[in-house]
């Protein structure tokens, strides 16, 4: 039998903690709500990593929250990962007005990689508009404006069809 769960956070490892949640806090106006120092061979044995130390800051937005973790030693950085790179995790922000955010922040000198981008009038993502952008290390954000198909509950709708067909998806180019 399933468990019962709901999304609490998201973890996303920065190469520098101040940086990444000032942009955090000017992009989105997110504050921490407690920071944390870890170390050790307990938290080598949590993550299954040689001992460290990790720095994290937990940051809510919404129903959920944005844990950014910074490790020393340092391993990798910035843009080394790619999004078709197995493992790759991204957030998405749902926004009222993604022509307001798209404005806003390329007025601020926010690099996005398209300007919104409309969905169209069929099927599940009907009437949303999408665009995406990076944070300080090159991650992936993504913005949406839910079309009623995106919103939560139409999700929650669309799923207990049971119908989805993965050799027939909706194609969205």
């Amino acid at each position: 039998m399933p468990i019962s769960a709901v999304f609490h956070h998201v973890g996303i490892t920065v190469s520098n903690l101040e940086r990444s949640v000032k942009w955090y806090r000017e992009v989105f106006g997110l504050e921490p709500a407690f920071a944390l120092e870890v170390g050790g061979e307990g938290a080598g044995r949590t993550l299954r990593l040689p001992p460290h130390i990790h720095r994290t800051v937990v940051m809510p937005v919404g129903n959920f929250a944005i844990e950014l973790l910074e490790f020393e030693p340092t391993r990798g950085g910035p843009n080394q990962m790619r999004q078709d790179d197995v493992g790759y995790v991204y957030i998405c922000f749902a926004v009222d007005d993604i022509e307001e955010v798209y404005q806003r922040l390329t007025a601020l000198g926010h690099d996005f990689h398209t300007e919104p981008l409309y969905a169209g009038e069929e099927g599940q993502i009907a009437g949303s508009k999408f665009c995406v952008m990076r944070d300080p290390d090159g991650k992936t954000i993504e913005f949406v404006q839910c079309g009623p198909g995106m919103q939560i509950a139409g999700l929650h709708a669309a799923a207990a069809r049971k119908d989805v067909d993965l050799k027939n998806p909706q194609v969205f180019s």
